[in-house]
């Protein structure tokens, strides 16, 4: 019986659809601001709230290093079954939020003119996009606090929470900009200020949880360890890189278009970038979940696990995203229509090109995202490093000096294209180096270190699919721990505790007319046998189960207290929605 992937598969898309609409939010609340403003407001408008994007890639920027960091971080340390160390990365995640946060919304306030000029606004369009600023700068803290509740909210399975936020958000954000734009004439300032108050609205409808008894990780200063705080922004510090360059290249795009293309080329440019995030939203959930399971994976050394995962996102992710940017490229028309109506004009045809063009640029980051979270994961970050500046500057910088100037708005939309070929080279090239030979299958483009995880030959993976597999996997790993010369007694030992637990499993967890599985993994390591069973069953904790004890009847969870007590350890965790018992033998 060899370890499949149904587990690994459906872990991925359990994460896939939080990951994808947290993402999608900001687009949509884009996509709403963006028509009311061109509709209410005027074309202008959009222009001015398209040369805002920096700094919304600037909060992006910060958001990737903390969301990043914490995430795996967190997922390392519960693949180590370090729980309790979630709750110090928790509560410095938050502090860090909002810190960041508020110096961000006092530099809005304070010298918004000054920072619409460095954006690339000029005459009147410098006090529109100031006035958008002052009314958005209450957003920072929230979208950010937002993002990174959204994560550990997913850890404990709350998933409902977020959707639920994110439902009344964009409702109350479309209501509060008519009202504030339409009929209190607030303008531009009642645009941002609509965003703001709908995000706070998101960001406290999932902090609620955290003030109850059922949250796992909490808030609370005595937990915290400060060595923490180095290592999410450490890990996270790629991420950062990446958005970075994104910004700079924000502001050169702001720049250059408006020199080559005009105002009409940065229009086009603001109502695509508008969707931009929904553009995205699939490729980044995909990078997400993958980058969430490979921390897991990479805490425990699970060099098949980690395998598996890859070729999961490479595969039914990249088809996904690749359906989604399709359905955009099909609806470039009636999406253009959401903007401009005028089909003469030269806005409308550049806007039309844009989503016929910039969905088709998706599937290649996806590609490029995917393996550089993994190797985030594997802390290579000076290779993530190069890779982000490629992709998000240097490729695009060079692209855009030539392409704008000889094709002028439709430029824009071929630097997209070309941009997403240099990261993919730069990976293979790497995998060139590293392995000293062309191969381009998804394992020798991870280059894990040799000594990643224990070899093959000590390692067994098996799954069990019912009650008939519990027996035969126990008899495989007496076979596999004799043929290691392991001690009689710890092999007897271990296929016991195999038995007696996988077959707890499958009495109670296989019982609900589902279709569930268990992943058995064994590693021989040194001297340290170690045994992990994972499945996707309703929570349940033997260890704490076989602590039960009923005077009356010796027997009740005997096999669970014998195991209890023949083993070295027992840890069990609920990770990801997944049950998951270590046992060292």
């Amino acid at each position: 019986m060899k370890n499949d992937s149904r587990i690994i598969t459906k872990m991925f898309f359990k994460l896939l659809p939080v990951q994808i609409i947290l993402v999608a939010i900001g687009s949509l609340n884009s996509i709403i601001d963006g028509a009311m403003a061109s509709n209410l407001i005027g074309a202008e408008a959009l222009t001015a709230t398209g040369l805002f994007n920096p700094m919304v890639t600037l909060t992006n920027m910060i958001n990737a290093v903390l969301v990043g960091g914490a995430t795996i971080l967190c997922g390392q340390l519960m693949g180590k079954n370090q729980l309790d160390r979630t709750k110090s990365v928790f509560t410095l995640d938050m502090l860090m939020v909002v810190c960041v946060g508020s110096i961000m919304t006092v530099i809005s306030l304070v010298i918004p003119n000054q920072v619409s000029y460095v954006l690339g606004a000029r005459g009147e369009m410098v006090d529109k996009v100031a006035a958008y600023m002052r009314g958005y700068s209450f957003t920072f803290i929230a979208t950010m606090l937002s993002s990174q509740l959204s994560a550990f909210l997913q850890m404990e399975r709350r998933e409902k929470l977020t959707y639920f936020g994110i439902g009344g958000m964009l409702i109350l954000n479309a209501g509060l900009d008519y009202l504030l734009v339409s009929v209190l004439g607030m303008g531009m300032f009642g645009l941002g200020l609509a965003t703001a108050i709908s995000c706070w609205a998101f960001a406290l409808t999932q902090a609620v949880y955290y003030l109850t008894p059922k949250a796992v990780i909490r808030f609370s200063t005595s937990s915290i360890v400060r060595v923490d705080a180095k290592m999410i922004l450490v890990i996270g510090i790629p991420g950062a890189v990446s958005q970075a360059c994104q910004m700079i290249r924000g502001l050169y795009l702001n720049h250059a278009i408006l020199r080559y293309a005009g105002e009409d080329g940065m229009a086009a440019f603001a109502a695509i970038m508008t969707f931009g995030s929904l553009f995205y939203a699939a490729v980044a959930g995909v990078a997400a979940s993958s980058r969430m399971l490979a921390s897991i994976y990479t805490g425990e050394e699970d060099r098949a696990g980690l395998i598996m995962i890859m070729k999961t996102a490479l595969t039914k992710g990249m088809a996904l995203v690749t359906a989604v940017d399709l359905v955009f490229v099909a609806l470039a028309v009636p999406l253009t229509h959401i903007f401009y109506q005028d089909t003469t004009t030269e806005v409308y045809r550049l806007t039309v090109w844009g989503f016929r063009l910039f969905p088709l640029s998706m599937p290649l980051a996806c590609f490029f995202l995917i393996y550089s979270n993994l190797f985030q994961c594997l802390k290579k970050i000076k290779v993530v490093n190069v890779l982000s500046v490629f992709d998000g500057l240097v490729g695009t910088v060079l692209t855009a000096a030539f392409m704008l100037p000889l094709f002028g708005g439709m430029g824009i939309w071929y630097t997209q294209l070309l941009n997403g070929v240099y990261p993919i080279l730069l990976i293979i090239l790497h995998a060139f180096i590293v392995n000293r030979r062309v191969a381009l299958d998804t394992e020798s483009l991870m280059t894990l270190p040799k000594d990643f995880g224990v070899p093959e030959e000590n390692r067994i993976d098996l799954t069990i699919n019912g009650a008939e597999d519990v027996v035969h996997t126990s008899e495989k790993i007496i076979e596999f721990c004799k043929k290691h010369n392991v001690n009689p007694n710890r092999t007897y030992c271990a296929g016991l505790c195999m038995e007696e637990m996988a077959g707890n499993v499958v009495k109670h967890g296989f019982s609900d007319q589902k279709k569930h599985s268990i992943d058995v993994r064994v590693v021989l390591k040194g001297d340290e046998l170690r045994l992990r069973l994972r499945d996707d069953c309703k929570p349940f904790d033997p260890k704490e189960r076989a602590e039960l004890f009923t005077p009356e009847d010796i027997t009740h969870n005997i096999g669970l207290r014998m195991v209890s007590r023949i083993a070295k350890s027992m840890n069990y965790q609920n990770m990801l929605g997944l049950n998951v018992l270590t046992i060292l033998v």
